[in-house]
């Protein structure tokens, strides 16, 4: 029996369909039937202009590297964000807000769609960064509530932007039977600056660090920091993430089309420091 494997994506650059699955399209068929779940492209859209926005109009390429390489550990601390950063969230606050309210939903109905075996009965492996793996957390949530045991074997989660309690992610492993994956990056300053509010803590965070001291030692967490450049990057990384995370992958490289756009955006980061020096010289 073919395995079947839901990929469920983030932010979308355009409102094409294809550009939901293009972060998993390298995915080898050998691993079974791939499906990719599409959902609000709208809001979607939304929230990758503001991150695109955010990421070239309003943070420079040196203050990345700064907050990257240098910063990560104070704000993970309980540090105040630099005032430049503050004074920018109003880019990105309301579209992201937003996104996690639609995600959680979408896990719900995620849930239903596996427990009436629309996608048939077949052992489903769920595989989904930052938004996406949100959806599959609420998901395995709603699933845990209902006692719906044996219905997925493996999750696979990126970047994850939830802040979920000990006994919340206990609850989620209880329904997978197989392996379960946190993958998570130590440098993802963006996460922690979209989180900065929350009454939880940055620590509690499951993109920003291990999921630890859970009951059953259950989940295999994996450090992508090494693979990510922050919170932008799980898009365009994927298919090393994918192979890391033990997946069969048909290339490790993006798409010519992927590529294409982060090169541009390269382009402009890299503008807009010049701009950025020349008017402060």
């Amino acid at each position: 029996m073919k395995r079947l494997n839901v990929r469920y994506g983030s932010w979308l650059p355009s409102k094409e369909a294809d550009e939901a699955s293009l972060p998993f399209s390298t995915l080898d068929p050998l691993m079974g039937d791939h499906y990719n779940l599409y959902y609000e492209p709208e809001m979607l859209f939304e929230l990758g202009s503001a991150f695109r926005i955010f990421a070239t109009e309003a943070v420079t390429f040196s203050i990345q590297q700064a907050l990257a390489h240098t910063i990560m550990g104070a704000l993970l601390a309980g540090l105040a964000f630099p005032l430049a950063l503050t004074k920018l969230g109003y880019i990105v606050d309301n579209p992201w807000a937003n996104a996690l309210d639609r995600s959680r939903l979408a896990g719900l109905i995620l849930a239903d769609t596996l427990m009436n075996r629309n996608l048939g009965a077949r052992p489903i492996t769920l595989v989904g960064y930052s938004l996406g793996a949100r959806v599959i957390f609420f998901c395995l949530l709603e699933l845990a509530r209902v006692k719906a045991f044996g219905l997925v074997e493996n999750v696979a989660l990126f970047g994850t932007p939830v802040s979920g309690t000990k006994a919340e992610w206990k609850e989620c492993t209880t329904i997978v039977s197989g392996r379960f994956v946190n993958g998570y990056a130590t440098n993802d300053w963006l996460l922690g600056f979209l989180f900065r509010t929350s009454t939880a803590g940055l620590g509690n965070i499951a993109g920003l660090r291990p999921l630890s001291h859970i009951e059953g030692n259950r989940v295999q967490n994996l450090d992508c920091t090494d693979l990510v450049t922050g919170h932008l990057s799980y898009r365009s990384s994927m298919p090393k993430l994918l192979k890391r995370a033990g997946f069969v992958v048909t290339s490790e490289e993006l798409p010519v089309k992927e590529k294409d756009n982060k090169a541009s955006l390269e382009e402009v980061r890299l503008q807009l420091a010049q701009n950025n020096r020349q008017c402060c010289s």
